[in-house]
């Protein structure tokens, strides 16, 4: 499904008047935060640029996972809470997000060229956590959409000139604002690890090809 909605953006980018040149691409991204169930995550992203008039505009879809053991509550019961429990807890988070990011690239010479820019990010997180009793874990997680900002850093290279296929690395930070809060004074309102802000370090390498309007 990634793959495709990238495609169709690329055949839609095609049609829109006032765009040069377009590049769809896909990559492999590692990040690491400081929430606790998003330490050192890893997963796989695609994206479509659009060359528009000295600045370049990107879609990219990206998700990324991971997973944690840690110990952690087990409750027969959650409200009230009954029965429960200290035990090892195995975690699983999914963050998956849609960005858009304006860009502006210089070209070093005929086979390399960096290019830095900042978007915005729309994000959706899945999160469970079950005990080694095999009983649901206290885990709070948001049920809505995360709203994140990121700047990054990206470089293209291109192997052979004649050839237009491309590497692609970037280096990027990402702010994510988590809605999942909790009420401190509610006892039954459990884990929340995933409310305010997080920063995320990611790094993506991967490879495109350059589709030139005609």
């Amino acid at each position: 499904m990634l793959v495709l909605a990238v495609i169709a953006v690329g055949l839609l980018a095609i049609l829109t008047p006032g765009v040069s040149g377009q590049e769809v691409g896909l990559m492999a991204v590692r990040a690491t935060s400081g929430n606790p169930e998003l330490p050192h995550a890893g997963g796989y992203g695609a994206f479509v640029q659009l060359e528009l008039g000295g600045w370049e505009g990107r879609v990219t879809l990206l998700r990324y996972d991971d997973r944690t053991e840690k110990r952690g509550t087990v409750c027969q019961v959650y409200a009230p809470r009954m029965g429960c429990v200290i035990e090892g807890v195995s975690t699983s988070a999914r963050l998956s997000g849609a960005r858009l990011m304006l860009m502006r690239s210089l070209g070093l010479g005929g086979s390399v060229r960096l290019g830095a820019g900042a978007g915005v990010s729309f994000n959706s997180l899945d999160a469970s956590s079950v005990g080694e009793s095999g009983r649901v874990a206290d885990l709070y997680q948001p049920n809505t959409g995360q709203i994140g900002y990121l700047g990054a850093a990206s470089v293209w290279i291109s192997p052979v000139a004649s050839v237009p296929v491309r590497l692609v690395g970037s280096a990027s930070g990402h702010w994510i604002r988590f809605n999942g809060c909790t009420d401190p004074e509610d006892r039954t309102s459990g884990y929340a690890p995933f409310c305010g802000w997080d920063r995320f370090l990611e790094v993506q390498l991967g490879a495109s090809v350059l589709i030139p309007r005609p």
